[in-house]
């Protein structure tokens, strides 16, 4: 983080999506304990949620609190259900419309998530502790 800010990294679907997951992760992690804040152009699923979590538990230290999170998820038209179906049949692919948001505990603090709302204040600390 700089003496001015917080950094906040937009990363696209196609970047991801060429990505394995372990190495998807270990991307988020390496951005978010150099206290970036990072808007993911994908839902994540409940289960790559939990990793992310259970990762940067692993790697708490006094510079490093964890992780917060909020996701904009797509919605369930009948457009979005026939999507994954065409995703999932034809493609052997998840459908991951929505948004990402990933943090530390540091500087990101949640106001208001609902389903197609987020809302979060990143935070600057006086690191001259």
């Amino acid at each position: 983080m700089g003496e001015d800010g917080v950094t906040i990294e937009f990363l696209s679907k196609e970047k991801l999506t060429d990505q394995q997951f372990n190495e998807k992760l270990d991307i988020v992690l390496e951005k978010v304990q150099e206290n970036a804040v990072l808007v993911l152009e994908e839902a994540w699923t409940p289960e790559e949620k939990s990793e992310l979590i259970q990762s940067s538990m692993e790697q708490v230290d006094e510079d490093f609190p964890g992780v917060e999170f909020l996701g904009l998820d797509a919605g369930n038209t009948r457009l979005d259900k026939a999507k994954r179906l065409v995703y999932q049949k034809f493609l052997n692919e998840e459908y991951r419309r929505g948004l990402t948001i990933v943090g530390n505990s540091r500087v990101m603090e949640k106001i208001k998530e609902e389903k197609d709302t987020v809302s979060f204040l990143a935070k600057l600390e006086d690191e001259s502790n």
